[in-house]
């Protein structure tokens, strides 16, 4: 017999449990099969992943004698492979969706390997199409077996999952070249024909944006909700009568080997029955150091490398999409490579799904930064974050208005992400436009009170670049869903729509004035502009900042108070400087919009003090025998 398979049972299946097969054969003894017996009471998980995960019990020996038990063939697809040209492409969905695919012919007979052989058997009888048998395999070797026959056709798959009409593969429309043009032309010839007019408009216009984002930011600080009691009960209830349900904890990641220790360490800390957590770590083929630092580290049986298949754009959506097709939970959630999640998140997560109603879709926890306090930019980065998190977002949601996702920390039920189609892989803010992508399916997001700290941009020019990255995601986003605005208005509604075109639109739109208002603020001193005929737009712009500034600066002391901060208040003053880095990376993302819009600008991490200590640490805490 094949080394890569055993011989067919000569009998319909192996009534014993799996643990008793198990047992029987010398797999694992009576205090492992006790204690994972103990597990299952409170996960409720398959005794064959409890054995895995918290037995360290080979995966390929459970899935053997499981295939003993209900009765069919084990192929080893460590010592096989698929045959590339039964597979066809037509096909790829069904494979995916149902964990089969076929293997080889034999005798003119087609056979198949699946997981879950005794519903891939059903499948492929109610499909009909000539001779077929089917074979057990195990689930990861299966997935590896066909991203190594399928990895082009994978990689395509990943980058065009959103249809082209949602997607900004498919660029800006063509009544938005033209507008932009027009705009453009029309400001540059009324600029040489009537300066005092073009600077009449300007600052009448930058007290318009500045009314938008100061009315944004201040309706959002009155409508902040207030803590919910019997919420609060129902989720805690949920979370003690409930089962609790597999969560896909998907974790792209591109040259990061720094982070690789701390980042396990998190994983490994979060409190959640392990066989109930599918953590999908997902490397792109050329990164090998990443590779390398992870494998060295040992990583626990429940987080499996992916190694998405090379392809265009090199984007994290990309990845994301990639590994959605693996991914076994009913619960999709994303982190990042420096995230380290409060070890309940999972748990709170898992129980707020429960207590909300059907139509959120989405829950978006609170990010924060572990080296706050390292520099003058990370305090101001910890202190915008407050305000966003534990402000405006809490806000919006007040609002009613569409919640544009963090890049991280978001937990998604995977029928609504199907439906959406996924991640835009060409978007750079692919976790942005994913929120706006729900609202329009009129779905909710709720927001989480549980924290991911995260590592902050410590030097002023990685910063610029995560910012515009993020920027030229807001815009791109903006410009993908308002190709059609009709049909936007339609599916949003008058008042999301405004809050739409807000949020996306006029943040950008703040920061591209910054300087220019600043460059007429310092003319003021030798110019006169009431002279220039701008008097009464001096004066709206001048009472308009005087209104913005103090709600800027409230929301900031406002979100710090909401997340026990307050020692950073003092430098809330200092943000004015703070968004001049902002002004820097708006007019780059303006400019890698026309020109590289689906450019990836890559954040360093692990680079920092903080970061560096916590490496170390992560390190030296580890059992010297893993």
């Amino acid at each position: 017999m094949a080394k890569d398979r055993e011989a067919r049972p000569n009998y319909h299946g192996d009534h014993r449990r799996l643990g008793e097969i198990l047992l029987a054969e010398g797999v694992i003894d009576r205090d492992a099969l006790a204690l994972s017996l103990i597990a299952q009471r409170d996960s409720r998980a398959r005794i064959g992943e409890i054995l895995v995960v918290r037995g360290g019990v080979d995966r390929s020996a459970v899935a053997a004698a499981a295939a003993r038990q209900a009765g069919f063939e084990f192929i080893d697809l460590r010592f096989s492979s698929l045959d590339a040209a039964l597979i066809r492409p037509e096909d790829i969905d069904l494979f995916i969706r149902e964990r089969i695919a076929p293997w080889r012919i034999e005798a003119g007979v087609v056979i198949y390997v699946a997981a879950t052989p005794d519903a891939a058997a059903a499948r492929l009888a109610q499909r009909g199409g000539g001779s077929t048998d089917v074979a057990a395999v195990e689930a990861r070797a299966l997935s590896r077996a066909l991203i190594d026959a399928c990895g082009p056709r994978l990689a395509e798959r990943s980058a065009v999952r959103r249809p082209d009409a949602r997607s900004l593969r498919s660029g800006a429309a063509g009544w938005q070249r033209g507008a932009a043009v027009a705009a453009l032309t029309g400001a540059a010839a009324l600029a040489v024909t009537r300066p005092d007019l073009a600077l009449a408009l300007f600052l009448w216009s930058s007290a318009g944006v500045m009314i938008a984002n100061g009315g944004l930011w201040g309706a959002a600080l009155l409508a902040h909700p207030r803590a919910r009691p019997q919420a609060r009960k129902q989720t805690r209830e949920s979370a003690d009568f409930r089962p609790l349900p597999v969560v896909s904890l998907l974790v792209p990641l591109y040259h990061e080997p720094e982070t690789a220790p701390l980042l396990l360490r998190s994983l490994s800390a979060l409190d959640y029955p392990p066989e109930l957590l599918d953590i999908k770590v997902i490397l792109e083929r050329d990164d090998s150091a990443t590779l390398d630092a992870l494998k060295a580290l040992n990583p626990p049986p429940h987080v499996e490398i992916l190694i998405a298949p090379d392809g265009a754009p090199r984007t994290k959506p990309r990845a994301l999409n990639f590994a959605l097709d693996f991914a076994r939970g009913a619960f999709i959630g994303v982190y990042d490579a420096e995230d380290r999640p409060a070890p309940d998140q999972i748990r709170k997560i898992a129980a707020q799904f429960t207590a909300e109603a059907p139509d959120v879709a989405c829950i978006q926890a609170r990010l924060g930064y572990y080296n706050a306090t390292e520099n003058w930019l990370t305090r101001c980065f910890e202190i915008e974050y407050a305000s966003w998190f534990d402000a405006m977002l809490p806000g919006l949601f007040g609002l009613g208005m569409p919640i544009p996702l963090g890049g991280t920390s978001l937990f998604i039920r995977r029928e609504a992400l199907e439906t959406a189609g996924g991640w835009d892989s060409h978007n750079v803010t692919e976790d942005a436009d994913l929120g706006m992508m729900l609202a329009r399916a009129g779905l909710k997001t709720a927001l989480s009170d549980s924290l991911t700290e995260e590592e902050a941009s410590s030097r002023p020019g990685a910063w610029i670049r995560q910012r515009s990255r993020w920027l030229k995601g807001y815009l791109s986003t903006w410009v993908t869903h308002m190709r059609r605005p009709v049909e936007l208005l339609a599916d949003l509604g008058a008042w999301r729509f405004i809050g739409f075109n807000l949020i996306l639109l006029c943040a950008v739109l703040g920061y591209l004035l910054l300087p220019w208002l600043w460059l007429a603020s310092l003319a003021g001193f030798w110019v006169n502009l009431r002279a220039a005929g701008a008097g009464a737009a001096t004066d709206a712009l001048v009472i308009t900042t005087s209104a913005v500034l103090p709600i800027m600066f409230a929301a900031a002391a406002f979100g710090l108070w909401r997340r026990d901060r307050l020692n950073l208040v003092g430098w809330v003053l200092t943000l004015p400087l703070y968004w001049a880095f902002g002004a820097a990376a708006a007019y780059l993302a303006l400019w890698e919009l026309v020109s590289a819009p689906s450019k990836w600008r890559k954040t360093r991490h692990g680079v920092g003090r903080i970061a560096a200590e916590l490496r170390r640490s992560a390190l030296s805490s580890r059992d010297p025998g893993e």
